[in-house]
């Protein structure tokens, strides 16, 4: 983690792909984000814990400690979207591809002086304050965050609710959520298709090791001992036959 403090605050050098001279792909204005990084950190933070909070004191609430692995579980994801999240902005740092917007927030000196077609390798930002704007277009952390979050939400419901109509409505609209995250990136002109599409992959096997290793598929890990804990329990009884000693002998 300080290692990727460094880089991003370019006391390390990162990577840095080139680009065609007169690329259209990169010549789209800067128009900011639909879908601002702040709201979609906060979202994939306090949405998924109050809906777990909701569903377990609803559909679980018949004993005390279910309450808590709504708790237990939150603390799980949050640990997979770190991780998620760790590793794209590792690949952003390490890539330096350059974002659809990279003539209008780097306008670097060589794009001046390049012929036609031409491709350069190294170039030199002029808009110093754009610098972080302009080359970790690979791959897209909206999407992926937003994608963790959105299909863990939809599956949790799966696994902890009855599928009822408004269970299914809430299920499509987390989906939903996060392919429209997902697009805007792409209309904003902030990333490119492909950007978005290894946003999406990555957050796969992360969210597969979220719910299946981490949170344990929604299951109570204390099934076993609580079924042994309320096994009957057999008592044998055996009948010792006593002589009787005579009162008379004694």
């Amino acid at each position: 983690l300080f290692i990727l403090l460094l880089v991003e605050t370019r006391v390390l050098p990162g990577g840095q792909l080139g680009f065609l001279c007169n690329d259209p792909a990169l010549s789209h204005p800067f128009n900011g984000d639909t879908i601002s990084w702040k709201w979609l950190l906060a979202t994939s933070i306090f949405v998924p814990l109050i809906v777990m909070l909701i569903v377990e004191r609803k559909y679980h609430n018949e004993k005390p400690s279910k309450s808590k692995l709504a708790v237990e579980w939150f603390k799980e994801y949050l640990f997979g979207l770190l991780v998620n999240l760790l590793i794209v902005q590792t690949l952003k740092l390490i890539v330096g591809s350059p974002r659809p917007h990279f003539f209008d927030t780097c306008s670097p000196n060589e794009a001046q002086t390049c012929k036609e077609s031409e491709y350069v390798a190294s170039y030199t930002c002029t808009k110093a304050h754009w610098i972080s704007q302009s080359d970790k277009s690979f791959p897209s952390g909206h999407t992926s965050l937003a994608v963790h979050a959105g299909v863990f939400l939809a599956y949790y419901l799966y696994r902890r609710t009855s599928m009822t109509l408004k269970v299914l409505v809430f299920q499509a609209m987390f989906v939903s959520t996060a392919v429209v995250c997902s697009v805007s990136r792409m209309t904003d002109h902030r990333h490119h298709w492909w950007d978005v599409l290894a946003g999406a992959v990555i957050a796969v096997p992360v969210l597969y090791y979220t719910i299946h290793s981490l949170c344990n598929n929604f299951e109570c890990a204390n099934n076993s001992s609580t079924t042994e804990n309320n096994a009957p329990i057999s008592i044998e009884t055996k009948v010792v036959n006593v002589p009787l000693i005579n009162a008379k002998e004694t």
